[in-house]
C-alpha cells in the first residue's frame, strides 16, 4: 500500500495572508511620522542636575568614649563566722535583707559561757581576797621587824607573797575576761551595714568546733567597686592626651566614668545618668595580657548594681576639637575612605579622607578637608564625580535629621 502524499500549501496563499498585515504597519508608521512632523526641529535637553543635600564642614568639639568589658564588686566583703563552739540557737534575719552594723544575726547557745564568766568571776574574787591578805601579813611582819621581832627573810617572803598574789589577781581578771569575750560571741552581729545572703547553717546544728563555722555572708551595696581593664597602648594614648590638653596624667579621684547596663542603658539615678570616678590604677601592667588593671567606685543608692555583675564602663576621652561629618556622607571603598565634595560650578569631586572616632552618628575628620569645604552628605547615590548637582546648603543639625528623623543626637551625647 502506497502512503499519501501531504498536500502541499501554495506559496501564493501564504503571500497573501501576510501582505495585509504589512501594509497596515506601514500605515501606522506613516501616521506616526506625519504626526511628529510640526515644523520645529527637535532638539535634547538635558535633564536639571539631581537636587542633594549639602554642608560647610566647620571644626567642633569631639568628645570620644570608649566601653569597657568591666565588673561590679562589692567595697567590702565579710563572711560572717562562728568563733565559739556551740549550739545554733537562732537566726535572726531573713536571708536578703538589707541590715545594719551591729545588728544581731545569730545567736548562740550560751550556758556554757555564762558559767564559765561565773567561774572566773569567783577565781578573781579569790585572787583579791588572797592578795589583800598577803599585803596585811606583809605588813605586820614590817611592824615586827621594826621592832626587831622578824628577820630579813621573813620580810622577803611577805613581800614576795604580796606579788604573788597581785598577779594571780591579774591573771584571774584575764581568764575573766577571755570568758566575758567568749560568751559575747553567741550574740553574732554584723560588722558592716549591707546586705547578707542565704543563712548556711540551720538552728540547732554544733558550730565553731574545730574551725570557725561560716555561718552568712554580708556585702556593702552603696557605694560599688567597677573593675576593668584597658590595653598598655590605650593607656599610653590617654595619658598623652591627658599631657597635651594641661590636666593631670594621673586622673586618680577625679577622672570621671559612667556605667552601661547589661541591658545597654546608661546607669541612671533618679533620672539622672550618674557618673563614677577611677580610684585606682595598678602600678604594673599584666605581662601575660599587656592591660592594665583599673577600679572605680559610684554611688549605688537604688541597688541596682549587683556584686558579679557584667557591666561595661564608658570611659570618656579629653575632648578634641576636629571637622565632623554625618557618618552617612563617608563612603568607603578598596581605596579608603571619601566623601563628595562640591566643587567650583556644583561639580562634584570625590575627596579621600582620614577618619577618626565617631560618636553619636558624627564622624571625626582628620585629614583630607578643609573647614567650609561643602560636602554632600544626603543623595548621594544621585551624585557622580564629575557631574554637577544642585545642593541645598543646611547645618550639620539638620542634615542629621534628615538623614535619621528618629535619632538626632547632639555632638557630645553618649548615645
Amino acid at each position: 500500500m502506497q502512503t499519501p502524499k501531504p498536500k502541499s500549501v501554495p506559496r501564493g496563499w501564504s503571500v497573501r495572508r501576510v501582505a495585509p498585515a504589512v501594509a497596515s504597519l506601514a500605515a501606522v508608521v506613516a501616521l506616526v511620522a506625519a504626526s511628529g512632523c510640526g515644523g520645529s526641529d527637535n532638539t535634547y535637553e538635558a535633564p536639571p542636575p539631581p537636587k542633594v543635600t549639602a554642608i560647610d564642614v566647620t571644626t567642633r568639639e569631639f568628645a570620644p568614649y570608649q566601653d569597657i568589658v568591666a565588673t561590679v564588686r562589692a567595697m567590702e566583703t565579710v563572711e560572717i563566722r562562728a568563733r565559739v563552739a556551740a549550739f545554733l540557737q537562732s537566726i535572726d534575719f531573713a536571708p536578703g535583707d538589707i541590715v545594719a552594723e551591729g545588728e544581731t544575726l545569730f545567736t548562740l547557745d550560751p550556758n556554757e559561757y555564762d558559767a564559765a564568766v561565773a567561774g572566773a568571776t569567783a577565781d578573781l574574787r579569790a585572787a583579791k581576797a588572797q592578795l589583800q591578805l598577803n599585803k596585811e601579813l606583809s605588813a605586820k611582819y614590817q611592824a615586827a621587824f621594826d621592832q626587831g621581832a622578824a628577820s630579813d627573810i621573813e620580810i622577803l617572803e611577805a613581800d614576795a607573797k604580796v606579788e604573788v598574789a597581785a598577779a594571780s589577781v591579774d591573771q584571774a581578771a584575764a581568764k575573766l575576761r577571755s570568758a566575758e569575750i567568749d560568751l559575747s560571741y553567741t550574740t553574732i552581729t554584723s560588722p558592716i551595714a549591707g546586705r547578707i545572703g542565704e543563712d548556711l547553717v540551720s538552728v540547732g546544728n554544733l558550730v565553731g568546733r574545730g574551725e570557725p563555722t561560716h555561718l552568712a555572708t554580708v556585702t556593702t551595696t552603696d557605694p560599688m567597686n567597677i573593675y576593668f581593664e584597658i590595653t598598655e597602648k590605650d593607656f599610653l594614648a590617654f595619658r598623652r592626651q591627658l599631657v597635651e590638653n594641661g590636666e593631670d596624667p594621673d586622673p586618680r579621684n577625679k577622672y570621671p566614668f559612667r556605667v552601661v547596663l547589661p541591658d545597654d542603658t546608661l546607669y541612671e539615678i533618679d533620672g539622672a545618668v550618674q557618673n563614677g570616678i577611677i580610684d585606682f590604677a595598678d602600678t604594673q601592667i599584666d605581662r601575660s595580657t599587656g592591660t592594665i588593671s583599673v577600679r572605680g567606685v559610684i554611688d549605688n543608692p537604688e541597688g541596682y548594681l549587683r556584686d558579679g555583675m557584667f557591666v561595661r564602663a564608658r570611659i570618656g576621652e579629653p575632648p578634641r576639637n576636629a571637622l565632623a561629618l554625618p557618618a552617612a556622607a563617608v563612603l568607603v571603598d578598596m581605596a579608603g575612605s571619601y566623601v563628595y565634595v562640591v566643587g567650583q560650578d556644583g561639580v562634584v569631586v570625590r575627596q579621600g579622607v582620614e577618619t577618626g572616632v565617631s560618636v553619636g552618628g558624627y564622624q571625626e575628620i582628620k585629614l583630607g578637608l578643609e573647614p567650609d569645604t561643602t560636602v554632600i552628605v544626603d543623595g548621594i547615590l544621585r551624585a557622580r564625580p564629575g557631574a554637577k548637582v544642585n545642593a541645598e546648603i543646611v547645618d550639620i543639625e539638620t542634615a542629621m535629621r534628615r538623614l535619621d528623623p528618629a535619632n538626632v543626637p547632639p555632638l557630645d551625647e553618649d548615645a
